[in-house]
């Protein structure tokens, strides 16, 4: 298909979707690097705590 003019095939367009899922994991390591284990404990601690706030 073509827009404004550029020639985009189906194989740019895979190789794009590999590069944002790629820069997305690059993301969420750096602004989580424990994981998502640590992120899951964090999110059950917050649910613990949250119906009686001290």
């Amino acid at each position: 298909g073509g827009l404004v003019g550029l020639q985009i095939d189906t194989a740019m367009v895979s190789h794009f979707e590999f590069m944002i899922f790629g820069a997305l994991i690059v993301f969420f390591l750096i602004v989580e690097p424990h994981g998502l284990a640590k992120l899951w404990s964090t999110g059950k601690e917050k649910l613990r705590l949250w119906p009686f706030p001290h």
